[in-house]
């Protein structure tokens, strides 16, 4: 399923953070978990990711752990 992306120009933007640094920090973080989120769908799809998709879903998005250690440890749990 794909999503029309709409281009927001530099005044747009502007007015969406203009005097609300705690909005935009909010809007920015929907945008990029979307973004990751659309992106599990998609590799949970994918032959050979159906196991480590969930893990790696639960370290990025709900635990928001970007670290490699972290990152690895859901890619391969046996290596730990």
């Amino acid at each position: 399923m794909r999503r029309a992306v709409t281009n927001l120009g530099p005044k747009a933007v502007r007015q969406v953070t203009a005097g609300a640094p705690r909005k935009a920090a909010s809007f920015t973080k929907s945008v990029a978990a979307t973004i990751l989120g659309e992106f599990f769908d998609v590799l949970q799809a994918e032959e050979g990711f159906e196991e480590v998709t969930p893990r790696l879903r639960k370290v990025v998005l709900e635990d928001g752990v970007f670290a490699e250690p972290s990152i690895r440890a859901a890619l391969f749990p046996d290596a730990s």
